[in-house]
């Protein structure tokens, strides 16, 4: 599987879209905690929404692929 360029494909989108959740969770929260809100709900939400979106884009990525690879597989038959 680690050589396979779907494989490959699939993981390099998914550790972008991580990396960038966490790029912006972390300058969010710079920015909550440079204006004195670093311990509000504000930055709570951030935080849980800078875990949430990835995640959720996730499960969503991967079966989009999954599906697109059974719909190949049916029709090259």
């Amino acid at each position: 599987m680690w050589g396979l360029k779907p494989f490959i494909r699939t993981n390099t989108v998914i550790t972008a879209v991580w990396t960038a959740a966490f790029t912006v969770t972390a300058v969010v929260l710079a920015l909550l905690g440079h204006a004195g809100h670093a311990h509000s709900a504000l930055a709570t939400t951030v935080q849980i929404a800078g875990f949430a979106i990835p995640m959720a884009f996730t499960v969503r990525y991967v079966a989009h692929v999954q599906a697109e690879a059974r719909a190949a597989g049916r029709a090259t038959r």
